[in-house]
């Protein structure tokens, strides 16, 4: 127990000596308090500095969701032009995907596509899942 709470404040003196945000952890000479909740969202101080968001703001992007609900549906909470799908889908795109043709067993393009709600989804984030979907076209 003691080498982990080490590490962790070794990571969290080494982020803020580099500059990686501009507020201090403060809470004995043990190191930082794990529970602390600044912004009182679903993530800890220390958590939110691992994240690289703001541990004062409950949206550190300004974009209107939390950093929280942001980090459940798979969106970047530093990002405010990534938002959470309407409908509830989780961006699920493991980055490394890369599109080699439209064969039986090729990937495809990461093309995006309207979904209920409204949105426009990328079709690589529905990686790893399985999902009914329901195509058209017309010429």
């Amino acid at each position: 127990m003691k080498v982990g709470r080490g590490l962790m404040v070794a990571g969290v003196v080494g982020a803020l000596a580099a500059g990686a945000v501009a507020w201090t952890v403060l809470s004995g000479p043990s190191g930082p308090d794990p529970t602390l909740n600044t912004d009182g969202d679903c993530m800890t101080d220390v958590e939110e500095l691992a994240a690289g968001t703001d541990p004062k703001l409950v949206d550190g992007d300004g974009d209107g969701a939390s950093d929280c609900d942001e980090v459940a549906c798979g969106s970047d909470p530093k990002n405010p032009q990534e938002k959470c799908y309407a409908c509830g889908w989780k961006r699920n795109d493991p980055k490394s995907l890369v599109s080699d043709g439209a064969g039986i067993g090729n990937v495809v393009n990461n093309i995006e596509l309207p979904d209920q709600c409204g949105d426009q989804v990328s079709l690589w984030d529905f990686h790893g899942q399985y999902f009914i979907m329901y195509m058209t076209a017309a010429w």
